[in-house]
């Protein structure tokens, strides 16, 4: 009987030791995610504009691409379907670039739902990993989320430029604490896994 015990026990040990064994990874991220939120909160309009410019980067340079490879692929039924994408992931890159006023607002909009969104993803991680220390941070960041959200989609009429560069700075800044503290609970876990 103590066998049939002891294998899930052993399996579960096995789980958490790989899953707390790369804890330095959590801390690297957790430090990355708040250098870039402190840089961004110091110049919000910068932060944003610089959001602004990327996206509409990517999207170009995704349009380009889907085009690209669609005329050195075979020509199927969708082909025209394809590229009017791509040429309409070119033109909103355009449109961007060309209007960043306009661009920021849209972005707030897509910036609140990801923020929200992400929120939802943390609260639900953090009841999965409720047995384990430090589940507590990602679910208080996890609502810090959906505040963040929330005070976006109620401020649009705000300077968007300003409100977008801050929340975002501040949802780096979070998601960094959460990294820093769930890493080394991570990495004492682990410690204790290895002198067992």
């Amino acid at each position: 009987m103590s066998t049939i015990l002891a294998s899930p026990l052993a399996e579960s040990n096995a789980q958490i030791t790989r899953v707390t064994s790369n804890w330095y990874w959590y801390v690297i991220a957790g430090i990355v995610f708040l250098i870039g939120g402190f840089i961004g909160i110091s110049k919000p309009v910068i932060a944003s504009l610089t959001v602004e410019t990327m996206t509409a980067i990517f999207f170009i340079v995704g349009g380009l691409l889907q085009a690209f490879q669609l005329f050195r692929a075979n020509k199927t039924s969708s082909f025209i379907w394809a590229l009017l994408l791509g040429l309409l992931f070119i033109a909103l890159g355009v449109v961007l670039l060309r209007n960043p006023v306009a661009g920021l607002f849209s972005l707030t909009i897509v910036a609140a739902a990801l923020i929200g969104a992400s929120g939802v993803v943390k609260l639900v991680y953090a009841f999965k990993l409720r047995p384990l220390s430090g589940w507590i941070w990602m679910l208080i960041s996890g609502i810090i989320s959906l505040i963040l959200a929330f005070i976006i989609f109620t401020n649009m009429a705000a300077s968007a430029a300003i409100t977008l560069g801050i929340l975002l700075s501040v949802e780096l800044i979070s998601s960094g604490i959460w990294l820093l503290l769930i890493g080394f609970s991570f990495r004492k876990i682990n410690k204790e896994l290895s002198a067992h």
